[in-house]
């Protein structure tokens, strides 16, 4: 086991460099992002945004399974290897000649702190989950089944609604806001928190924590924040289409924000999707505006597969080149 523990050692921090090469990008194209997405309508911003969340993980994943190519070959036809012609102290990216030292003690401190720090943020984030989804639990048993397929009514006067769940989601409002709105307005409320349920917005949500982990932090801050918008944005368009009317649905919006802007939703917010409280004044402006017109995603999927293919076909000079860098920095 002490034989392997070098080599793995490489391979974590090749991972490390390849995820923050994806971070850097996505970083350095930021203020490009910004300007552009807002142009996009909210369905196709928030599958470009959960691209984008995905890059560094993407890239660790893709370029180390690229670089390793030429070593997974090796293992097959031992007459592809090209490590007999390195130094035993050359920095191995190589499943056969392992390296016979690891990487500098500051380095494997670091990526020590990176996995400390991420397996923090995973328990925390498990601990957060778990009080959410018993806060749902329950609600959901204090309520009961209304004549609207799907809605739980809790038993509260305080205004609440929200699509809770990750992976049986359901709606439940309370009395309190079920009597505050018409009938006409209930159908915006609930056409909305369908369509969260119906797009699984809050397991997406949960995913994407975990994905921008790994992007610098004022990255990943902005990232979760727009794709919550975009989110909202999708179904309150899925509302409108529902009820035929934009300005009822951004009229709706700022009646159930008013009414349940005294109620902090942040308990349940790792599992549930919150009508009214997310960029309220960004979507009532989408909505009293033209609809965005609909942008194909072929473009930007196009040329991720191209960059992927284009890692496999230079496998080997990828190879090298991560060697080269890991032997000058781990060593």
């Amino acid at each position: 086991m002490t034989d392997l523990l070098p080599g793995f050692q490489l391979f974590a921090l090749a991972a490390a460099l390849y995820a923050a090469l994806g971070a850097m990008a996505v970083s350095v194209s930021l203020p490009w992002l910004r300007s552009t997405l807002q142009r996009w309508e909210p369905v196709a911003r928030h599958r470009v945004l959960l691209l984008l969340a995905s890059v560094p993980a993407g890239s660790a994943l893709v370029l180390l399974l690229a670089a390793s190519l030429p070593s997974m070959l090796a293992l097959a036809a031992p007459w592809l290897d090209h490590c007999i012609v390195h130094a035993g102290y050359h920095a191995h990216l190589c499943f056969v000649h392992l390296p016979e030292v690891g990487i500098r003690l500051g380095l494997l401190a670091a990526l020590a702190y990176l996995f400390a720090r991420g397996l923090v943020r995973l328990t925390r984030a498990g601990v957060g989950f778990a009080r959410a989804a018993r806060v749902v639990v329950g609600l959901e048993r204090s309520g009961e089944p209304s004549e609207v397929p799907g809605l739980i009514l809790l038993h509260s006067t305080q205004p609440l609604c929200v699509a809770a769940g990750l992976f049986r989601p359901r709606i439940l409002m309370s009395r309190g806001l079920f009597g505050l709105l018409t009938p006409e307005e209930r159908g915006v409320v609930i056409a909305h928190e369908r369509a969260h349920i119906h797009r699984r917005d809050a397991l997406t949500r949960a995913m994407v924590r975990a994905l921008t982990a790994l992007h610098l932090p004022g990255v990943s801050a902005w990232l979760r924040k727009e794709l919550d918008v975009a989110a909202e944005q999708a179904c309150d368009e899925e509302a409108a289409v529902a009820s035929g009317d934009r300005v009822h649905v951004a009229a709706t919006i700022l009646k159930v924000e008013r009414a349940t802007r005294a109620f902090n939703a942040g308990a349940l917010a790792p599992v549930a999707m919150a009508f009214g409280a997310t960029a309220v004044e960004r979507r009532v402006e989408s909505l009293l505006g033209s609809p965005a017109p609909a942008r194909s995603l072929r473009l930007p999927l196009l040329l991720l597969a191209g960059m992927g293919m284009a890692a496999f076909l230079f496998s080997d000079e990828l190879h090298h080149l991560s060697e080269l860098i890991l032997s000058l920095i781990a060593h």
